[in-house]
């Protein structure tokens, strides 16, 4: 038993989900072999769920939290429901789907499918079936509002009264700079089954510049007034981490080999063909963008000082620089866990500027050593120069930020849902 007495409630943790995408169940179910994941839970695109059935299963084992991305965004769209989305199980094969197919207890609805699917498949969450509101397509929110609460009854009905919903709610950047109409969905999610929101924005992601990263937090305030977690889907590096140290977040999502960003520039053109490569890349947190691994190891074989600011050194991670560039997903979040532990540890009064002046200011500080790195390639240098910039105007612009709000009331706490603490198998204590 433990002798630790807390005289005041602990410090809010900060959380963070994984989404595992097409194709990485393999690399996926080897680091959650080796002890590599700590993650608050897992998301499961609901068109892959038969392929990554063992991974499921295995972290389902673990008492994790499994969470189903239903897809329906993606196949609602002409630019993405011929994609692999239409492996899911209520995806239309030959054109997107419709508002016909949203009207509950019809032949067309796919609520009752995503129900039955979720409780069979035995999901602790489901992310509600939402549509991307940006363009033309605003007139989906009274759809997906009237289709959150009917498959809340759908899964009271199918025994999946356990199952939460979190609401997915997609917008484009200049959405959510638009008070008004924030300000109208706040009130139009108020009364829903939802146990969290998660918000999904395109054009914003890991590389915001500070400007853009004040004025998310600003919008994202207006959601708090619903009282339940607020967590950023696809997000990562430090704009993930200073929305959830301020406070304006409960945390965030990212993926296995990114995620960490949103775009919807095809989605409502007809699919083309073509498609850039995919080279393997690292997470390089002095520059807060990744960097293939063939950048890095030139990096590496050019300059020793490199080797020193950005090897990794940890026995508990890679413990020297071939094993990081090897596994660099596994280094990725490691060095996510270390950060998430280490500032959850901070009270809310303290810990917007203990980030500044911890993370922000020292990820500045190294981009900066990095652009005046001798023999180092020069496409790196300028990359190092425009993280500099970037970082310094951002810290800038966050200290401005907190001194224009004062005080933030943090957002709730993302907790383990209670269907997966009842299992008793893994206790994730507070760090």
């Amino acid at each position: 038993m433990s002798n630790v007495v807390h005289l005041h409630q602990p410090p809010p943790q900060i959380a963070h989900y994984l989404r595992i995408g097409f194709r990485e169940h393999v690399l996926g179910d080897r680091m959650r072999a080796e002890g590599r994941f700590s993650e608050q839970g897992f998301v499961f695109d609901a068109c892959h769920v038969e392929a990554q059935s063992d991974l499921i299963q295995d972290l389902r084992s673990e008492g994790r939290e499994l969470i189903l991305d239903t897809n329906i965004a993606e196949q609602s769209v002409v630019g993405r429901f011929s994609g692999t989305v239409a492996n899911a199980p209520w995806a239309r094969k030959d054109s997107p789907l419709e508002t016909e197919d949203f009207k509950a207890g019809t032949n067309r609805s796919v609520l009752e499918p995503i129900s039955r699917f979720s409780v069979a498949k035995g999901f602790h969450t489901i992310l509600s079936p939402t549509h991307y509101l940006g363009g033309d397509q605003l007139f989906w929110f009274d759809v997906d509002r009237r289709s959150c609460q009917a498959l809340r009854d759908a899964l009271d009905r199918e025994g999946g009264q356990h199952i939460g919903i979190n609401y997915a709610l997609i917008l484009d950047n200049a959405q959510i700079k638009d008070a008004e109409l924030v300000k109208k969905i706040v009130a139009g999610l108020k009364g829903l089954p939802i146990a969290a929101l998660w918000l999904r924005v395109a054009g914003f992601g890991v590389d915001a510049t500070g400007a853009g990263v004040d004025k998310m937090a600003r919008a994202v305030l207006y959601f708090h007034e619903l009282g339940i977690p607020i967590i950023m889907d696809r997000l990562g590096g430090q704009t993930a981490l200073a929305l959830s140290s301020l406070g304006v977040t409960s945390g965030y999502t990212n993926g296995l080999k990114g995620k960490d960003g949103f775009q919807t520039g095809g989605w409502l053109k007809p699919r083309g063909g073509g498609g850039g490569g995919n080279d393997r890349a690292v997470f390089v947190s002095g520059l807060d963008r990744r960097v293939t691994v063939k950048e890095m190891k030139s990096l590496f074989d050019a300059s020793a000082t490199a080797r020193s600011v950005y090897g990794c050194r940890d026995t508990g991670c890679c413990s020297n620089i071939d094993a990081m560039l090897r596994e660099p997903e596994a280094h990725y979040l490691r060095e996510q866990k270390k950060a998430l532990t280490d500032l959850s540890q901070v009270p809310e009064a303290r810990r917007p500027d203990y980030y500044l002046d911890n993370y922000l200011d020292a990820m500045r500080l190294k981009a900066e050593r990095s652009a005046r790195l001798k023999k180092a390639p020069e496409d790196f240098l300028k990359k190092a120069e425009k993280a500099t910039t970037r970082l310094t105007r951002m810290k800038t612009a966050l200290e401005q930020t907190t001194q224009r709000i004062g005080q933030i009331p943090f957002a709730p706490e993302a907790a383990l849902p209670s269907s997966v603490a009842a299992q008793g198998i893994v206790s994730r204590k507070r760090p």
